[in-house]
């Protein structure tokens, strides 16, 4: 909703801004078919004034010498579009003219002077001023000048402001109104579609009316919403067929394996069976007891990947964990070429937390036999316990445990095939799956308590933080 509000924001804006550019644009173009105009068709009296006018056009004269036209004053004539020019007197008599049409009479009585002065002399249109010569009228070319006199009240002039600002807010209330409308229309168009991926977001099926202005955008919306469905329908089968297949495949070799064990701890029973035959059945078992480990870490981290292990959530001691686990590694009997240290803080060691104590304890022996089984030679083992500090009133603090090894280290290779792999596929057919079972296992039961795994120190070090 506030990415679609924004959305509405900038439409209106844009708009603003396309009615100001719009009012700039139609302002500059009245000013400049006005100023334009005027100077073609008032050219002399608004260039010049009616005194330079007069002395431009005309040689000074006297009562004893005629009026004389200037070579000046025919081209200014010229170059405002006038194509004759005549004088008169007081009493109407024509005492000078240029380029007159023949027909035009040498006497002009008041009516006629004041016909022709607002409207047309015989058709022409006609400009006229009154000089210290006398009255000066030019004329253009027919056809060429359209002239209209208009008349207004004082009252009227008088109020005209009052009714230009009634106008201006005529004008201003109808743009808000179409700005309003025309955003509101967008973003009605636009609601479906903001709720549609919205919904897609939490992985819901969308349905959109395909009409309107954004029909193309809610068509390819329910098409995609459409594709999304049909994976993952085709993902839960294809979950749901793993699951079963790893779980009928678990069952079925459990019936061999007690076989096979069953028959190893006959042989290793017998007294006629030679010190060779009895190291072959010792092997047999182990390797039987590691393909049931197998087995169960398979089925496991099938569970955790598509959350089907339920925690068996209590209130325990993870100090008292810690203990346990590394009392139980030191007496498996590894060898004096492993040593192990364990070391818990204070806050630690005062900790109760809810979680599933035998899924943590699965995590931590995961790391602390990961050390012993890849360094054959032997390793130094450091098993470490510290509360995090949590929020002020948080009830159910955070721990961090960490086990450090002096040995190889866990490859690269491993750690990018942890990371790289998605949180539903519990097999991964590029890795092998005795060398990440057990840290895929560790990551699963961590997140599965809302924590997480990291490896640090180019994998010297495995951190679970829960």
């Amino acid at each position: 909703m506030k990415n679609l509000l924004q959305i509405y924001g900038k439409y209106i804006a844009v708009t603003w801004i396309i009615i100001f550019l719009l009012l700039v644009g139609n302002l500059g173009a009245l000013l400049y078919i006005m100023v334009h105009s005027r100077n073609l068709q008032n050219g002399l009296e608004v260039a010049s004034g009616v005194g330079r006018f007069a002395s431009e056009l005309f040689v000074d004269g006297t009562a004893w010498e005629p009026l004389a036209l200037t070579r000046d004053g025919e081209e200014l004539l010229e170059e405002n579009g006038f194509v004759f020019l005549f004088v008169l007197d007081d009493a109407g008599n024509v005492i000078f003219d240029w380029h007159c049409p023949e027909d035009f009479p040498d006497h002009y009585t008041v009516g006629e002077v004041a016909s022709f002065s607002r409207w047309y002399l015989r058709d022409y249109p006609v400009k006229v001023w009154n000089s210290d010569c006398g009255l000066l009228v030019a004329g253009r070319e027919k056809g060429s000048t359209w002239k209209m006199t208009m008349e207004y009240s004082e009252i009227f002039m008088r109020n005209l402001s009052f009714h230009l600002k009634i106008i201006l807010m005529i004008n201003l209330v109808i743009i808000l109104t179409v700005i309003a409308y025309l955003g509101y229309r967008f973003y009605r168009s636009m609601k479906p579609l903001s709720g549609g991926i919205d919904m897609l977001s939490r992985n819901e099926r969308v349905c959109l009316p395909e009409s309107g202005a954004l029909s193309a955008l809610a068509a390819r919306l329910n098409r995609t919403s459409d594709i999304l469905e049909r994976q993952k329908a085709y993902l839960e089968r294809r979950d749901s067929a793993r699951t079963e297949w790893i779980a009928g495949v678990s069952h079925d070799i459990r019936t061999p394996l007690a076989v096979i064990m069953g028959y190893a701890d006959r042989l290793e029973s017998e007294e006629h069976l030679s010190g060779r035959g009895l190291a072959c059945t010792e092997a047999i078992k182990k390797q039987c007891l590691q393909i049931r480990k197998l087995i169960e870490d398979l089925n496991l981290t099938s569970k955790l990947a598509y959350h089907m292990q339920p925690l068996r959530v209590k209130l325990f001691r993870p100090a008292a964990l810690l203990r346990e686990l590394a009392a139980q590694t030191l007496n498996e009997g590894n060898g004096e070429q492993y040593s192990l240290e364990l070391f818990m803080d204070e806050d630690f060691e005062q900790i109760s937390m809810q979680g599933d104590e035998e899924l943590l304890a699965r995590a931590v022996g995961n790391l602390l036999h990961n050390s012993i089984r890849h360094n054959p030679q032997g390793c130094g083992i450091m098993l470490e316990g510290s509360a995090l500090t949590g929020e002020e009133g948080d009830v159910s603090p955070r721990i961090q445990i960490a086990v450090t090894d002096t040995g190889v280290g866990i490859p690269r290779e491993v750690i990018e095939a942890l990371y790289a792999q998605a949180a539903d596929s519990p097999i991964n057919g590029d890795t092998e799956l005795p060398h990440i079972m057990g840290l895929r296992i560790t990551r699963q039961i961590a997140e599965a308590h809302g924590g997480f795994l990291t490896i640090t120190e180019e994998g010297h070090r495995v951190e679970i933080v829960v």
